[in-house]
């Protein structure tokens, strides 16, 4: 026993020496700190690094490091100015009465990462960028309203509309469901379209970092702006890596390898919430989880199909096997803290003997193999997901129980994420329409508008309507809640929306999200936003 004591002392004593080691600190920092260098990581890899074109909210969340937006919003959900100098309003007179008119007044002093004063002109040139026909742009909701901008000086830029759009300034170049920056006229005007150029893998901003080389599939570099105008920004250097593979991206959190991971998923609560040296942060965000259905599929083009498979669907065993407790149970597509959300949605409860019910009224018979025929047709689906998703996997395991109880059968099939979410133009398979279901989120802008989602001209190439959804009702009422100032007006019309979709079920809220970052002890002033994306105050990153 003395010898066994002994051994254990001085394998105690062996373990205190090496983990006095691992966590000596250098100047305040932890020795696998690389001081005023941020190594960051998320799952899924940026299609491009231009918003403009993009379909993957990376592209966004990396564009808050290089790029400038006319307004940008803080973690109080407030917005605040950046490139512009004041947000107008109808009491400050940037507002007409009318609601036609709009005024700008640009911040003076900005240069362009190049040393190119940036003017009115670059504004101008980015609305004509949006609105290009030949450019794949997500979506012209908004900017298509505008009928010419004019320029009464190099530091002002007065927009003239058609009709009253009640989200404009909340849309404009910031922070909308889909943010576009300003762009360079002095290098870009020379361009058919922005789809394929040079400058979406290595743009040039007004940002706090000048991005100096990234290759798809390789670690994106980006150093501190001397010349940006708050002044030279907190770290000299910003690396990003994207892993996708969430196992990988677990071990590299715990090994140091990266200080910041950000847009974890819920699955990994458990675990990568309790890694010494780092805290966990959860974050209430304008997102949801949902899953999608294409409803030019002929399986799916019949609503009470898709009801049987919203009542088939255990959400609350979803939350409790893959969100872990992080993410929020609701209905429709407003968060629960908007001025938007309707209080009073129905809740479809899980009801299996409903479901079948359902499929039985509406001619689905239960072949010899389980899986239900109508009119010679098995009722057979396709789920698309993301190649290395935890949350992705476990959803299809899931649901492929869930529905086969009630006689679905559900086929799933994996896509790489840049492929998975790339643009019309660029083969993406949400944008193309090439699944019956799938399982992706929405994120939206500060302003409740949805209407890219749904409305019937919004399906690509033209918008985000990847459901393929067309209703008379809510395209009505989108157009209400898009025309009006008045938020009581707005309000009613998106509780009307939010009746239809839990009524006619072009998607399924699975759950509303908190943003989930895994941060390193040393990352200093990473206070995550609430909208569009947490990175709002990048300059002020510390490591």
């Amino acid at each position: 026993m003395k010898r066994v004591l002994a051994v254990l002392a001085i394998l105690t004593a062996l373990a205190a020496c090496s983990r006095a080691d691992q966590t000596a600190t250098v100047g305040g920092r932890h020795s696998w700190t690389i001081p005023g260098v941020l190594r960051f990581s998320t799952l899924g890899e940026p299609d491009t690094l231009s918003p403009l074109i993009g379909e993957s909210q990376t592209d966004t969340d990396l564009s808050m490091f290089w790029a400038g937006y006319l307004f940008n919003a803080d973690d109080n959900d407030q917005l605040f100015p950046e490139l512009a100098t004041a947000i107008p309003t109808l009491k400050n007179g940037g507002i007409t009465k009318d609601g036609l008119t709009i005024t700008y007044h640009l911040r003076r002093g900005v240069l362009w990462q190049d040393g190119v004063p940036f003017s009115a002109d670059d504004v101008v040139f980015s609305w004509h960028a949006v609105m290009n026909p030949g450019t794949n742009t997500a979506t012209r909701l908004g900017y298509d309203d505008i009928t010419r901008i004019d320029e009464p000086d190099r530091q002002t830029v007065v927009v003239h509309l058609r009709r009253p759009f009640a989200p404009f300034v909340n849309s404009f170049f910031t922070m909308s469901s889909t943010a576009y920056p300003i762009y360079p006229k002095h290098l870009l005007a020379g361009y058919h379209d922005l789809n394929r150029i040079p400058y979406n893998s290595k743009p040039i901003g007004t940002g706090p970092f000048i991005v100096q080389e990234w290759h798809r599939g390789q670690t994106l570099r980006m150093v501190a702006n001397p010349h940006y105008w708050r002044g030279p920004p907190k770290l000299r250097e910003v690396d990003f890596r994207a892993i996708p593979d969430e196992n990988t991206l677990l071990t590299s959190m715990r090994t140091h390898e990266i200080d910041l991971w950000f847009g974890a998923t819920a699955s990994n609560y458990p675990t990568a919430s309790h890694i010494p040296f780092t805290r966990a942060i959860l974050t209430p965000f304008t997102q949801y989880s949902l899953i999608g259905f294409n409803v030019s599929r002929p399986l799916l083009a019949d609503v009470a199909v898709r009801r049987a498979l919203a009542y088939a669907t255990d959400r609350k065993g979803l939350i409790d096997r893959i969100s872990f407790g992080v993410d929020l149970p609701a209905e429709g597509d407003q968060p629960s803290f908007s001025w938007a959300h309707d209080p009073h949605l129905p809740m479809l409860a899980y009801d299996p003997a409903r479901a079948r019910a359902i499929l039985d009224a509406a001619g689905w018979k239960v072949g010899p193999d389980g899986v239900r025929v109508r009119r010679g047709m098995r009722l057979h689906l396709e789920f698309v997901t993301t190649t290395g998703s935890a949350v992705g996997g476990r959803l299809a395991v899931l649901l492929q129980s869930n529905w086969r109880a009630i006689g679905v059968d559900l086929e799933v099939k994996s896509y790489a994420a840049d492929l998975m979410f790339a643009s019309y133009g660029e083969g993406g398979i949400l944008q193309t329409g090439h699944f019956d279901v799938e399982a992706s989120s929405w994120l939206n802008g500060i302003d409740p508008d949805d209407s890219t989602n749904f409305r019937s001209d919004q399906i690509p190439p033209r918008g985000q309507n990847q459901f393929r959804f067309r209703n008379r009702d809510l395209d009505d009422q989108e157009r209400i809640a898009l025309g009006s100032f008045d938020r009581d007006v707005r309000r009613r019309a998106y509780w009307r929306i939010q009746e239809i979709l839990v009524d006619q079920l072009p998607e399924l809220t699975v759950y509303f999200s908190r943003r989930f970052d895994v941060v390193s002890d040393d990352l200093k002033n990473y206070r995550p936003g609430h909208v569009v994306t947490t990175f709002w105050n990048t300059w002020q990153y510390e490591i």
